[in-house]
């Protein structure tokens, strides 16, 4: 079995694959041009928000503490409601966008083109169509509620504002990604042992592909770089597993 920086390797070449580079930056694009257009559209409905969490002491303290340090080119008001509307809402929702848009039309791509060049033997199983999108859209609300949640931890925990968000990432990389990847070769019954029996390693793939969220122009096409090392990480597993069950039943 292949070790995981070995697995890491092949899911970047993997991205060299033509079919792959066609669809490189169609997550981003895609995700850009949804919460650009919500954006534009309440952006009265976000201003009216914005005044209403202004008027929290706790906010205007905020602005208080900061503002020896930062300089206003507008309004404070301005800043802040720009400020809560990107942390609350555009990062992580528009995170959760790209990634769907990957799962939905990158991940059946890379897991076909795989199978064609390295695992032959994988066949579909009988899966409802919804079963992974059901499990996706679960988890992503957990994404969004544990986002929301964090928040006073970002503020009161030391170095919490750059921990929190990245193990809530990695662990929603891990989660989404994989559900997405086997419900292309598995039933849910396979892929849910397959999470329990892999859990540990899922989340150190996570861990290792998350700071490409962070680094600026990578981060563009950081959900599909993750979903190619994750593809490549899941069917090599599955394929391995696999073989196992079928020695033991000769």
């Amino acid at each position: 079995m292949k070790s995981i920086w070995i697995v890491i390797l092949l899911g970047l070449k993997d991205l060299l694959k033509p079919k792959i580079l066609a669809l490189l930056l169609l997550p981003f694009v895609g995700s850009f041009l949804i919460w650009g257009a919500i954006t534009f559209f309440a952006w009265d409905w976000i201003t009216g928000f914005g005044l209403q969490v202004y008027q929290f002491p706790i906010i205007q303290k905020f602005v208080e503490l900061i503002s020896p340090y930062a300089s206003f080119s507008e309004n404070p008001l301005v800043f802040v409601i720009t400020a809560i509307f990107l942390i609350l809402i555009i990062f992580p929702a528009a995170l959760v966008t790209a990634l769907f848009i990957t799962s939905l039309v990158l991940v059946p791509v890379l897991v076909s083109e795989l199978k064609k060049s390295d695992f032959p033997t994988l066949i579909k199983k009988s899966t409802s169509l919804f079963t992974g999108t059901g499990t996706s859209i679960a988890y992503s609300i957990k994404y969004f509620a544990s986002w929301i949640a964090s928040l006073p931890l970002w503020i009161f925990v030391p170095g919490g504002a750059l921990v929190i968000p990245f193990l809530l990432i990695s662990w929603f990389n891990s989660r989404l990604l994989t559900w997405e990847i086997l419900t292309e070769i598995a039933d849910s019954a396979d892929i849910k042992l397959f999470v329990e029996a892999h859990s540990k390693s899922l989340f150190i793939l996570g861990l290792i592909t998350a700071p490409l969220y962070y680094v600026p122009v990578v981060n563009f096409i950081a959900p599909v770089i993750t979903s190619s090392i994750f593809t490549r990480f899941c069917l090599e597993r599955f394929s391995k597993s696999q073989e196992h069950q079928n020695q033991k039943a000769t």
